[in-house]
């Protein structure tokens, strides 16, 4: 049995904004519980993802991550870490070039978990597409071109690191009215790239 523990924000969480307030998609829609499902007996997945998550970056929280990576790989003969983070960090980047801003995040993040469990396996996901190239609002283009760059980068770093990669941007996955969080069927579709993936 091998274990992978999938680190991430609201997507990895399984947010619906649907309702008042947000909520969680039940476990039957959630791509995470979908994909326990599909590969029960091969794959044990474990998930601790938070709505509105940045990127570690502060000796505390990276800490955490670091204890917490601890306690889910004792005793297991195979484990992998997955990290899909940095839409927030898109969000509040207020650099000239965000995502190049992120993507260094993310390598000094990578950095310290690769320092403390350096035989550790890990799956770098860039995330799904934010914004929209179609719309007529220059700041939701620029959120697109920018997640889109989010991914060429991590890719780059990924390769430069060599750790396993998957781009969430290319997969074509249909997200909420709000174009950040996936819609059931865009966990549908998260669950089986992400399946592939793992086989």
């Amino acid at each position: 049995m091998k274990t992978i523990l999938f680190y991430g924000d609201s997507n990895t969480y399984g947010y619906d904004p649907r309702g008042f307030g947000g909520g969680r998609y039940p476990a039957d829609v959630r791509w995470t519980d979908r994909l326990q499902e599909m590969l029960a007996g091969e794959w044990k997945i474990l998930v601790n993802a938070m709505n509105g998550r940045e990127i570690p970056d502060r000796e505390y929280a990276t800490k955490s991550v670091l204890e917490l990576i601890s306690t889910a790989k004792e005793g297991q003969e195979h484990f992998c870490f997955a990290v899909m983070l940095g839409t927030n960090d898109l969000f509040s980047a207020g650099s000239f070039s965000p995502a190049v801003a992120v993507s260094r995040k993310m390598s000094l993040f990578l950095d310290r978990i690769r320092a403390a469990f350096p035989e550790m396996e890990i799956l770098l996901i860039a995330p799904p597409p934010v914004g929209g190239w179609e719309t007529v609002d220059p700041a939701e283009q620029r959120l697109y071109r920018e997640s889109r760059q989010l991914s060429l980068l991590y890719h780059l770093l990924a390769e430069r690191e060599g750790l396993a990669f998957a781009s969430a941007f290319d997969w074509d996955v249909p997200l909420s009215f709000d174009g950040v969080h996936l819609s059931e069927e865009g966990h549908a579709v998260f669950a089986d790239r992400m399946r592939e993936i793992l086989e």
